[in-house]
């Protein structure tokens, strides 16, 4: 039976000032072991890029809150889904131009801020994050991450997407674009190969749909 272990970032794998080393030595451990560590999280593919191959990991990966998983091409040994680059991707999501549009659209009437209206710096103070961190977070592909927003904002924007409070900020996203829907699907690829035991580990609201679907969910409580 092969194990797979599902992690949000920010909160669990990630401490407070973004740093996994306290989780080196079970990294270490799982890496050996070929236990695949499959990222679940908020963060864009430019981010988790950088963080899986400080980790050596090689494994799917699922960003902006379920829009999309990236496999690396031929991960599986048949295609499971569209070739971009050296990724086969599903898409759950949108495509985050038609989330700014509307965003745009909402400005002229209601105060709106999120990261397409920041500059890396801005992004850098704002988050805790370095310059470099803060512009790879910048690049969003399905979704907007929102600092400032009034309620009646929110409201317009759930009729036509995904808005989910994640940590200390808002996220936008397409209303396909599901953290459970895309381990379900993830997991059904990896049973056609063998049976399975899925294990999520979360911190936020956003990650309760991810737990719902693993056969062994565990949540980190933060100070």
């Amino acid at each position: 039976m092969l194990f797979i272990i599902f992690t949000d970032l920010d909160g669990t794998l990630l401490d407070e000032n973004y740093s996994y080393k306290e989780a080196l030595p079970v990294l270490k451990i799982l890496r050996k072991r070929r236990v695949p560590i499959i990222f679940c999280s908020a963060k864009t593919k430019a981010e988790q890029e950088v963080i899986r191959k400080e980790m050596k990991l090689d494994h799917p990966f699922i960003v902006e809150n379920g829009s999309a998983i990236y496999i690396p091409k031929g991960y599986f040994g048949k295609k499971v889904g569209e070739v971009r680059d050296k990724y086969e991707v599903i898409l759950l999501g949108t495509e985050v131009g038609n989330i700014r549009k509307e965003i745009e659209r909402l400005k002229k009437n209601y105060k709106v801020k999120g990261y397409g209206d920041m500059t890396d710096k801005e992004v850098a103070e704002i988050t805790g994050l370095d310059l470099e961190s803060a512009k790879l977070a910048k690049k969003r592909e399905f979704g907007e991450t929102l600092i400032e927003v009034e309620e009646e904002v929110l409201k317009k924007l759930k009729k036509k997407f995904n808005v989910v409070k994640g940590g200390k900020f808002i996220q936008v996203f397409g209303k396909g674009a599901d953290k459970g829907k895309a381990v379900k699907i993830l997991s059904d690829i990896y049973r056609d190969f063998g049976t399975i035991t899925t294990i999520g580990i979360g911190n936020a609201q956003n990650d309760e749909k991810m737990l719902e679907v693993v056969d062994i969910p565990a949540i980190v409580k933060n100070p």
